[in-house]
């Protein structure tokens, strides 16, 4: 009898063991895969952080360039056409433009002069049609 007792503990304590080095395989790979999803959360962060950096510096620059002042004075060329002293301004056919090359110009539309019947209908049949 005190052998079966004796083996029965033998055998409870094998059972215990056996769980409980179960439990701790469990517990470790939980911490394994999650140790290895971290670590793949953090590559793809410091990939998405140095694409984020590389447009702030690309942003950056070209927010220097819309500041600088060789910036400004091309798009008042463009835009307001503006010149410098001794430039002449181009006038496009049906604008008039009116104050000097060294201040601001505005452009205005010139009034459409009104053609006879006679030569809108030339106009229509040969072309060189002006509008009114």
């Amino acid at each position: 009898m005190r052998e079966t007792t004796s083996k029965n503990k033998q055998r409870l304590t094998t059972v215990i063991v056996i769980v409980l080095f179960l439990f701790l395989l469990v517990s470790f790979l939980r911490v394994f895969l999650r140790d290895y999803e971290l670590r793949h959360e953090i590559g793809r962060l410091q990939t998405d952080v140095n694409k984020l950096e590389k447009r702030k510096i690309e942003s950056l620059e070209v927010l220097k360039k819309l500041q600088s002042d060789s910036y400004a004075e091309g798009r008042a060329r463009e835009e307001l056409l503006a010149a410098k002293p001794g430039e002449s301004v181009l006038v496009v056919p049906g604008l008039s433009v009116t104050g000097t090359a060294t201040k601001s110009l505005t452009l205005e539309k010139e009034s459409p002069t009104e053609l006879s019947n006679v030569e809108k209908w030339w106009y229509y049949f040969f072309g060189n049609v002006k509008s009114q």
